[in-house]
């Protein structure tokens, strides 16, 4: 089979990947979890520390931003900018403040050292960090207010984060030449609700100015249900997020989906429920059934399901931190998502697939 390679310079042909944030408390089982998948991921563990929470090591670094770590809040104040903000754009021509390491990280250190050990064996590995759009709805000033308001921060921040994600990809290519950086946008999911008061022009040209700034694949991740026109419009090279709940709602959208195909763009379909309640609910071929409809669906809107095959990923639909099993259910829906994977190769490729994850 002749086709052109991805975006990402690999034909993920229905590997496997995830999220990044796990429930777990022991930083080598969620290594070892996140590395049985065929694109391995820095794990992040906000159960074991507010530190490792995905919003505050993104917004490390950033001047005037307090962490409250009693409080979990991120809270923005404007002397300590003002007195930090000239030190911090001198000290940002020198990347190497951005990068991410053991102060920041529990797992950082044994996920390059794996990365480096399986190099060889690995399709590619993979960061991340949350967006600029979320970041700036969660950060709150001294009056309470999101600083997503604040024209002279929001793009800022935009810099910030594009600064980070840059410097992670050059630090992960050098564990493997196909590394890439996702970011989260779960308030992409708040937009255009009202309950903002962020208008979809300035939404876009933030968002547009963040990608122009992206110097690898440009990548977004989302479990939420988002304006899906406004999403699947911006010029990203890779878009993740929860097929399992949102299914029913894609049909209507092939036009966008078809135009990330056409550029070798990378779909990862959230397949694979992770709470306990829709877990039990499955099983590896349900879920294949489920995935194959929505396919058939979309074949008959003009997309080809071969092509949607070579460039899509398989991962699970959510991270979650709250199931009464810990880490169970979460440990299984990853099984789940390799044995999906495998069947989506026998179907495709005429590979056998394995009896059992």
């Amino acid at each position: 089979m002749e086709n052109s390679l991805t975006r990402l310079g690999f034909n993920p042909e229905g590997c496997t990947t995830a999220m990044g944030i796990l429930p777990h408390m022991d930083p080598q089982q969620a290594l070892d979890l996140a590395f049985t998948l065929d694109v391995p991921f820095w794990p992040q563990l906000p159960n074991l520390s507010f530190s490792e929470d995905t919003y505050v090591q993104t917004v490390k670094g950033f001047p005037g931003i307090v962490v409250d770590y009693e409080n979990q809040k991120l809270i923005f104040d404007e002397e300590l900018f003002l007195e930090r903000v000239s030190g911090y754009l001198e000290a940002l021509e020198d990347s190497t403040i951005l990068s991410i390491g053991e102060e920041t990280s529990v797992t950082i250190a044994g996920f390059k050292e794996m990365a480096r050990e399986r190099r060889d064996s690995l399709r590619s590995i993979r960061g991340q960090f949350m967006g600029p759009i979320s970041l700036c709805l969660k950060v709150i000033d001294n009056q309470k207010k999101p600083i997503i308001y604040r024209d002279d921060l929001r793009e800022l921040v935009i810099r910030h984060v594009s600064a980070k994600v840059n410097r992670h990809l050059q630090d992960l290519r050098a564990l493997h030449p196909h590394a890439f950086v996702w970011v989260d946008e779960p308030g992409l999911e708040l937009l255009f609700t009202g309950i903002t008061g962020y208008s979809a022009e300035r939404a876009r040209g933030d968002l547009d100015l963040f990608v122009s700034l992206l110097e690898g694949p440009k990548g977004i991740h989302l479990c939420g249900n988002p304006d899906w026109d406004f999403l699947l419009s911006a010029r990203i090279d890779l878009l993740s997020f929860n097929a399992y709940s949102t299914a029913e709602v894609l049909e209507g959208y092939a036009q966008g989906f078809s135009g990330m195909l056409v550029r070798d763009g990378v779909i990862s379909w959230g397949m694979v429920p992770t709470n306990f309640a829709d877990y039990e609910r499955e099983n590896a071929e349900s879920l294949l059934e489920k995935l194959m409809t929505l396919w058939d669906r979309l074949g008959h809107k003009g997309l080809d399901r071969m092509k949607l095959f070579t460039n899509g990923m398989i991962a699970p639909a959510t991270c979650c931190l709250v199931n009464p099993d810990l880490t169970r259910t979460v440990e299984e829906s990853f099984a789940t998502v390799r044995k999906l994977s495998w069947m989506l190769r026998d179907e495709f490729l005429n590979l056998p697939a394995k009896a059992s994850p």
